[in-house]
């Protein structure tokens, strides 16, 4: 009978991330595409995207978690493990949604992140807008710390379930495909500096 009832509270679960929509992890933790963030923010909610990106010989281990508090606000923790130590750094971040993207209008969110280990170079804050036309997205900001200078995308929905995305961060371009594979569940093949990949899980209440 428990068996029974737990898996009815999962199947309610999953119908209910269904019904409600996911949204992406940048790499790096804030909502957004593979490398950058964007003006989204995650709704009342969670999400979780480790990746693994590969550089020369060595490589990048990053578990982004994010918490939407569904006051057009969201806050996290990245595990990043670099390739000279075995231990796992933490990485805070926080973003906030000032205005939502309308008809006319882009969405504008303001953002930070706490490097209190100094594992990814410093301190970061950034500034972004988001603004969709039909099947294409554009998103440009600035900022500092790893958003140093001016960063930018441009994604194209090639599909309902797949999008191409091209972005320019740390003054080289990089190319992401992301592919959503269930309602809740999206996978991110990303190439800049090196070849990253991430598998993102996001619920939404």
């Amino acid at each position: 009978m428990k068996v029974k009832i737990l898996l009815l509270t999962v199947v309610f679960l999953v119908s209910s991330c269904s019904l409600a929509g996911a949204s992406t992890l940048s790499n790096w933790g804030p909502t957004g595409i593979s490398e950058i963030p964007t003006a989204e923010v995650l709704s009342l909610g969670v999400g979780i995207g480790p990746n693994i990106g590969f550089y020369g010989e060595g490589s990048l281990v990053r578990i982004p978690v994010t918490l939407g508090l569904g006051i057009g606000m969201e806050i996290g923790v990245t595990g990043i493990s670099l390739p000279s130590s075995s231990e796992i750094s933490p990485v805070f971040h926080l973003k906030l949604n000032v205005m939502e993207e309308k008809a006319l209008l882009p969405g504008l969110s303001i953002g930070g992140i706490l490097d209190v280990n100094n594992v990814i170079g410093g301190n970061t804050i950034y500034l972004v807008l988001s603004k969709g036309i039909g099947n294409l997205k554009g998103h440009i900001g600035m900022g500092s710390g790893i958003y140093e200078g001016i960063f930018g995308a441009l994604e194209f929905k090639l599909t309902d379930n797949m999008d191409l995305i091209g972005f320019y961060k740390s003054e080289k371009v990089g190319i992401a495909l992301n592919i959503s594979i269930l309602s809740f569940l999206n996978a991110t093949v990303t190439y800049h500096e090196g070849p990253i990949l991430q598998l993102g899980l996001s619920v939404s209440l």
